[in-house]
């Protein structure tokens, strides 16, 4: 089974926000029984809940982050993803730091999805933010997503 890691700082909004929103999108394209999608953070508490407003968020998008638990990013994780997507440049790096023979494999979402910049963090700031946040992931996992789904099929 292919396994698509997303990694942010907390595993609490964004990395969470990403995986729940990939899970729809590849149960929307027939892939999601191939496809695992995990999340982690580099600086996480584990067992740390998605923030509130995150869980608000993706529960206004009909998916649910009720039972998330924040995970520590580890070199085994990293060893073990077919594909590593990072929110920011900073968590590309700390990825690589810890398993700089996966290289190859670990990309910023916006960068894989053809684009450049990062996502920001959106913890601390409003709902609104976080609405702004999930469509931003959304709209580059739409683009990511095609990019490996089809030469897996």
């Amino acid at each position: 089974m292919f396994t698509l890691l997303f990694v942010c700082t907390g595993n609490t909004c964004r990395s969470p926000m990403a995986q729940a929103i990939a899970g729809e999108l590849l149960t929307e394209m027939g892939q999601a029984a191939r496809i695992r999608v995990v999340s982690a953070g580099t600086s996480a508490w584990p067992g740390a809940p998605a923030s509130v407003h995150a869980r608000r968020v993706m529960a206004n998008r009909g998916l649910n982050l009720e039972d998330h638990g924040a995970t520590s990013l580890t070199p085994s994780m990293i060893r073990e993803a077919d594909l590593v997507l990072t929110m920011t440049g900073s968590h590309r790096d700390r990825v690589i730091q810890l398993a700089p023979e996966q290289a190859a494999k670990v990309f910023t979402l916006k960068e894989y999805a053809g684009g450049a910049g990062d996502i920001a963090d959106p913890f601390g700031m409003d709902e609104h933010v976080y609405q702004q946040n999930a469509s931003e992931i959304e709209g580059a996992l739409r683009k990511a997503l095609h990019r490996f789904v089809e030469p897996i099929v």
